[in-house]
């Protein structure tokens, strides 16, 4: 798998990932009964508390406690949340501890009764604010298990129709059959859902944890969306240009070869000649050889001359003509006169 497909999963995943943390608007409008309750929560009696007050009590329940993809979702965890909990003085209410929201911590409401009237110890102080942390931990994690199978989806259709094209064409260079285009994709295609599995977790983990990392990722995901596109068309072109690259060398290469052959039929060609001119030149000689001989005059001469000639073609049928050497040669036998 390429650098540039990873990239893409990653990014795409990222702008995919969607965390909201609900507001008290979201409260009002979707879980109304538990306006009160931030509201008035901890309050014996007097005037309830103002708008400001009431977000910082929703800013006591952990973010992971109050997040979700959208204001519905989100208002809905932050009534789960509060279903068992009272809101909790630190300094008790008989003791003349306020009901202003730095005296007040959300609490189980069986360990805050069970205390009565009295103080808040640091120890439990301490255990409310680790369980707080504890349970913020958690739902960020429950949250990016969540975001994993949406994540792993963008990833792998981010990359296998590249992966697709880029074996596809090395299909077509013949560099790979068909059945390891197929492997080849897949194993890619896994690996891209492997990236944007882990980048949604990631991302979705952080942002559901930590607020404003949530709000930064709704800033930027408009311009991850457009990094994420001119990043896809970015490698679209790259594996076209890769292939031309590709099947440029490719030629060059079957060109290389191709002159190599040539220079070696041209070797061989040049080989067959020489040969084939060096029998000429023997065939040649000979034809000196008979045509020059000694001519007598009569009856005698010509007889002898004929028996000669007989005799060279009954020797030129056993002896293949290579054999037959210009001079210094005895083709005809002596002739005994009779």
């Amino acid at each position: 798998m390429s650098n540039d497909s990873q990239r893409n999963s990653a990014f795409n995943a990222a702008a995919n990932s969607k965390v909201y943390h609900a507001r008290l608007d979201d409260i009002a409008q979707f879980t109304p009964e538990k306006i009160n309750h931030l509201s008035r929560g901890g309050i014996r009696q007097g005037a309830s508390r103002t708008t400001a007050e009431m977000q910082q009590m929703l800013d006591k329940v952990p973010p992971s406690q109050r997040a979700g993809i959208d204001g519905q979702s989100a208002a809905y965890k932050v009534k789960e949340y509060l279903s068992d909990k009272d809101a909790s003085h630190i300094k008790s209410h008989n003791r003349g501890g306020s009901s202003q929201p730095n005296n007040i911590k959300w609490e189980n409401k069986s360990i805050n009764r069970a205390r009565g009237d009295r103080n808040m110890t640091r120890q439990e102080q301490r255990s409310l604010n680790t369980a707080a942390q504890i349970e913020n931990l958690t739902g960020a994690i429950k949250a990016g298990f969540g975001a994993i199978p949406k994540g792993a989806a963008i990833g792998a259709i981010t990359t296998a129709p590249f992966s697709m094209l880029r074996n596809g064409l090395r299909v077509v260079r013949g560099e790979i059959s068909a059945q390891d285009a197929v492997k080849e994709t897949g194993k890619k295609t896994v690996i891209g859902a492997g990236v944007g599995a882990a980048t949604a977790f990631t991302v979705t983990t952080m942002a559901t944890a930590c607020p404003p990392i949530a709000i930064a990722l709704a800033a930027i995901s408009p311009a991850l969306w457009v990094a994420g596109g001119a990043s896809l068309t970015y490698e679209f072109f790259k594996i076209l240009s890769d292939h031309k690259k590709a099947v440029r060398a490719y030629y060059e290469s079957m060109t290389e070869q191709e002159l190599q052959y040539l220079s070696q039929v041209e070797a061989a060609l040049i080989y067959e000649h020489e040969k084939t001119m060096s029998v000429l030149d023997e065939q040649e000689q000979l034809t000196e050889i008979i045509v020059n001989r000694p001519r007598e005059s009569g009856v005698q001469g010509a007889m002898q001359r004929y028996m000669e000639s007989r005799q060279i073609y009954q020797s030129l049928q056993n002896l293949p003509a290579q054999s037959l050497k210009a001079s210094k040669q005895n083709i005809l036998p002596p002739i005994n006169d009779k």
